[in-house]
């Protein structure tokens, strides 16, 4: 497979996997195809001008936030029941469409209690956010390659896991900093958390 082909969701669905708001597992598939067509639509017009797809391209801490703002489009796009947040920066990222509050707000939510918030990540645990949240995180696992030569036989982006739980405050490990550092407060899933996602594992690639 060459760096511009364009990868098949071919791995196990969980049928009993639990997902909230009415959200279905062919929702997130084709979450997943859409990302798959745009970054593959995105990276042949980047090869055409200067030889480099946007994995070479971005900085790596910059492309899960590309993959992440895809993935929010595409279940936004193909769910009945959930729509993006129209807020920069809002949270979560996903809105339920039947909640009173979130339409008098048309949907643009600095900060809700109901709803989905998605990350796309390469680690395997210690997923990371700003802020110890209680609510739904949806992980989604990927793999790139930037590194294998020739350049043109790089495998194209793919997702390896999706993983998602309700998150208590306690799930989470919370990093401040000092007076004088300038490192980015975060929070990360901790054990528990990480336990409780991979217990209710979505898509696993076979």
């Amino acid at each position: 497979m060459g760096w511009l082909d364009i990868p098949e969701v071919k791995g196990r669905f969980n049928p009993q996997a639990k997902l909230p708001y009415g959200l279905k597992l062919d929702d997130i598939k084709k979450a997943m195809e859409f990302t798959y067509g745009v970054l593959n639509t995105l990276n042949k017009a980047l090869i055409e001008k200067v030889g480099l797809r946007l994995e070479e391209i971005m900085r790596p801490n910059s492309f899960p936030d590309l993959l992440s703002t895809l993935l929010v489009a595409g279940i936004s796009t193909y769910s009945s029941t959930l729509t993006q947040n129209r807020k920069h920066d809002g949270y979560p990222d996903l809105l339920p469409l039947d909640i009173e509050e979130y339409k008098k707000e048309n949907y643009f939510v600095h900060h809700g209690k109901e709803g989905i918030e998605v990350k796309a990540s390469k680690q395997k645990s210690g997923w990371q956010g700003h802020n110890p949240e209680e609510g739904w995180l949806m992980v989604f696992r990927y793999e790139v390659d930037r590194e294998t030569a020739p350049k043109e036989k790089r495998s194209p982006t793919r997702f390896v896991e999706v993983l998602a739980a309700k998150l208590k405050k306690s799930d989470w490990s919370f990093s401040g900093r000092g007076p004088m550092s300038r490192r980015t407060i975060t929070a990360s899933v901790n054990k528990s958390g990480v336990k409780k996602m991979r217990q209710n594992w979505i898509y696993r690639e076979c």
